[in-house]
């Protein structure tokens, strides 16, 4: 995850404010500890959190964890908690973590987890390992075995085949899943625990040569090392190192520089994150929300708390009840009653479909950008921040939008989208079955969409897709981010697409094709045209469907889409709801189980 600079300096505060505590506690019960890992890294090449990193690990050799593991509640200020299994049960960390009260960081494997979720560091117990390098290996398996067990009596980390259910946690084979599976069946959390502990400190009375945390091959520090603590400058604080730090650095992670380059900056990526306050910055004032709102009342409250929950805040909220006759407006005039200083505007207006709608806020707006929401879906707490972080890096773009997942029931499916971050043409990527810009994902120049002449009203289906190629036509630039922090709802009640009816519209797709743009951008605007054309067949528009194979045959990148729509419309009106579901059915099937 790239984090905006505003946010990444707010986190970093928040991490040295719980380092701060934890060192005071550890200088009042004369507790040893040492830097490793990653904070090790910044103080040693920076003097501070390395600049895109977002946690801060510490050790203690086991003796001096369990007294911490003991003593420390009693001594953390009521605004910290200390989580462990034997102070938290719920926990899936087997280590400890030291969290502050009232914010958040929650990576997307924890979401849900009934625990504290608060920004946190965290604090590994070192122990003896043996000097003989095959039982460290027999030691290793059996404790990274035993911690995905542990893991696993809180939350199943792996899919099918043990694909993981993100890109942080490694995927497994189906026998290792199948086995960690029955094993944590079979005993309970705590003999898990106790079996883990156990074989965590089995060397401990040997006279081995190195400490390690085990489940980590390379992260080995000499006896001698950590026997000789030295002090090393982290920011403004002055914490503890193991002596002879580089050298344990370049033991553990090798060439120290290969992880420099931008690509390889790890960090975790949490789905949520929150500072426990409203949190604004120059850039994220400038973000109007527009959230068109029809008939919704069992999905709009979580859009909007989606945007309430945002780490930076946007500079105001609009929603424009488009004649809603359901209770959609109560919700939202509750919701602007509890929380008087969010900057939400509630307007209100007769049907006139979305476009109208979108076009309404977009007028109201005092921000230069706009950044769209149905009320259908809803984002994850850090979209306002990176659509932030991606002005700074693509200052010259006029539309910013994120990647997506599709949620279809009560699972979560990655939409295809570009594989890389950067300037996009939304055209050409379409065009290879990628979908960079959904108006859930996209925050637009505001000033653009007045030159394209806003959404075109009265068009019911493809309105959002017409902006994009008039903005495209404009010379207007698009940045794509790979970053998924939006959720688009495949099974929303009221989508404009499952409604039919005959559009009255002074636009049309039609009107966009021109012989002297680029073929591209043509063969984008039939894949559209196409596309709307089937679920107008469907729904009975066999006229409006007939137009647009007439209009649209010329396209060469879309004849199966064509193929299809003719197929359908040569069908009696009765079956082709029938036969089309058939299709999507049998390709989402297709599409989630990735053949």
């Amino acid at each position: 995850m790239k984090y905006n600079s505003d946010i990444l300096r707010k986190l970093h505060a928040e991490l040295y404010d719980v380092l701060g505590e934890v060192v005071r506690v550890c200088n009042q019960a004369n507790i040893p500890y040492f830097i490793q890992g990653g904070t090790a890294i910044g103080a040693h090449f920076f003097e501070d959190i390395v600049p895109w990193d977002d946690d801060i690990d510490l050790g203690m050799t086991r003796p001096n964890y369990e007294r911490f593991l003991r003593e420390a509640p009693a001594l953390l200020n009521e605004n910290y908690t200390l989580q462990e299994f034997t102070t938290e049960p719920n926990t899936p960390f087997y280590y400890i973590k030291v969290r502050k009260r009232g914010t958040h960081f929650v990576e997307s494997e924890w979401v849900g987890l009934p625990i504290e979720q608060g920004i946190y560091i965290d604090i590994f117990p070192y122990d003896i390992i043996p000097d003989d390098e095959a039982l460290r290996a027999s030691q290793r398996r059996k404790v990274g075995f035993l911690v995905n067990a542990f893991m696993a009596k809180s939350t199943w980390l792996w899919r099918w085949f043990g694909r993981a259910n993100n890109g942080v946690v490694l995927p497994k084979s189906m026998l290792s899943c199948a086995a960690i599976k029955i094993y944590a069946s079979l005993h309970s959390k705590a003999e898990i625990y106790n079996t883990l502990k156990q074989t965590l400190t089995q060397y401990n009375d040997t006279d081995g040569k190195y400490y390690n945390i085990v489940r980590m091959p390379k992260d080995m520090i000499s006896v001698k090392a950590i026997e000789n603590l030295e002090p090393r400058r982290l920011g403004d604080m002055t914490v503890m190192a193991p002596s002879e730090l580089e050298h344990y650095l370049r033991s553990h992670y090798g060439d120290i520089q290969k992880w420099l380059p931008e690509p390889l900056r790890l960090n975790h990526a949490p789905e949520i994150l929150h500072f426990g306050e409203s949190l604004y910055t120059e850039r994220s004032r400038s973000i109007s929300v527009v959230i068109p709102l029809y008939n919704k009342e069992r999905e709009i409250e979580r859009a909007l708390r989606s945007v309430l929950s945002q780490s930076l805040m946007p500079g105001e909220i609009i929603v424009v009840d488009d004649g809603s006759t359901d209770g959609s407006r109560a919700i939202v005039e509750r919701i602007m009653t509890e929380n008087p200083n969010a900057g939400i505007r509630l307007i209100t207006e007769q049907n006139s479909g979305v476009s109208a709608a979108r076009n309404r806020g977009i007028s109201a707006a005092k921000g230069e950008y706009i950044a769209l929401l149905d009320g259908d879906d809803w984002w994850l707490s850090g979209y306002i921040a990176e659509v932030c972080r991606m002005m700074e890096y693509y200052p010259d773009a006029e539309a910013y939008s994120t990647a997506f997942h599709i949620v279809s029931g009560d699972r979560l499916y990655a939409a295809a989208v570009p594989d890389s971050e950067g300037f996009i043409n939304p055209a050409e990527e379409a065009l290879n079955h990628r979908y960079p810009i959904i108006p859930s994902t996209a925050t637009l120049r505001r000033s653009a969409i007045i030159a394209c002449g806003g959404f075109p009203e009265g068009m019911r289906i493809g309105e959002d897709q017409w902006l994009w190629v008039r903005m495209m036509q404009q010379g207007f630039r698009f940045a794509f981010s790979t970053m998924s922090l939006v959720r688009y709802s495949r099974e929303a009640s009221n989508r404009s697409a499952a409604i039919y009816r005959s559009e009255q519209s002074k636009h049309s797709l039609e009107e966009l094709y021109s012989p002297t743009q680029e073929p591209t951008l043509n063969e984008y605007i039939a894949r559209i045209a196409l596309g709307k054309a089937i679920t107008q067949s469907i729904r009975g528009g066999t006229e409006d469907a007939k137009r647009a194979i007439e209009r649209f045959a010329y396209t060469r990148l879309s004849r199966r889409q064509l193929r299809r729509l003719r197929l359908l419309n040569a069908l009696p009106r009765p079956l082709r709801p029938f036969i089309d579901g058939l299709y999507a059915s049998l390709a989402w099937i297709i599409k989630t189980r990735g053949l």
